[in-house]
């Protein structure tokens, strides 16, 4: 069974329909899987690690993040316009599979129902960017971040996230030294420890606490 979510849920009929033709692939940190107004080649099924999808202004804005729950490739699955308005990037490194527009579109056509399963997933993700855009309006930068540390851990197999400071500025949208304060407060309650790059949840409770309920009001986990 596939640790990819989205595969493994799959019918049998529906998954040999892409099986033959998934390639392995290795997914390092900054990998772009997708690059902003460039038509889609592949779509993606991490089975480990986590992309972000990201939006880009006067400053880059994480909008959603991606890991072993789902795939790339929205508009593929959609039907519509195939150059992404957003781009998408490895975020912390992993492994997954990656399969050719052309072979998705053979697939899509051939399966009512793998279409529709893909669809189920479009739409969770959705719903997740719907909750990082009410975070983002309306929550300090210690309750976004204390979300996104949760949304992180459920797509990691520990509890250890591989990021530095500045990245999770453009996760955030906010300056370097907001998100450096914010963890310090995070530390300092206990919920998280840090080291030169990664930062360890000791207390999933704790940060559920510090979101305000933002964590569970997307339906993530």
């Amino acid at each position: 069974m596939s640790p990819n979510r989205i595969l493994a849920r799959l019918s049998r009929a529906d998954f040999g329909l892409l099986e033959s033709n998934l390639e392995a692939v290795d997914l390092p940190v900054r990998k772009q899987l997708h690059p902003r107004n460039k038509r889609i080649a592949h779509v993606y099924f991490p089975e480990s690690g986590i992309a972000s999808v990201v939006a880009n202004g006067e400053r880059a804005l994480e909008i959603g993040i991606i890991g072993r729950e789902g795939m790339t490739g929205f508009p593929l699955v959609m039907g519509i316009n195939e150059r992404p308005q957003h781009e998408t990037y490895i975020q912390v490194t992993g492994k997954g599979h990656r399969l050719s527009a052309d072979h998705l579109r053979e697939a899509l056509e051939a399966s009512a129902t793998l279409r529709q399963a893909f669809l189920q997933y479009a739409y969770a993700f959705m719903t997740q960017v719907t909750g990082t855009a009410l975070s983002n309006g309306r929550q300090k930068i210690e309750e976004r971040l204390a979300r996104w540390l949760l949304l992180a851990d459920d797509r990691l197999d520990n509890h250890e996230i591989p990021l530095t400071h500045e990245f999770l500025g453009v996760m955030l949208g906010t300056a370097r030294p907001g998100v450096t304060i914010a963890l310090r407060e995070l530390e300092r309650r206990g919920w998280i420890a840090q080291r030169r790059g990664v930062i360890t949840i000791i207390d999933r409770k704790g940060l559920m606490r510090s979101s305000n309920g933002a964590y569970l009001a997307t339906g993530d986990k």
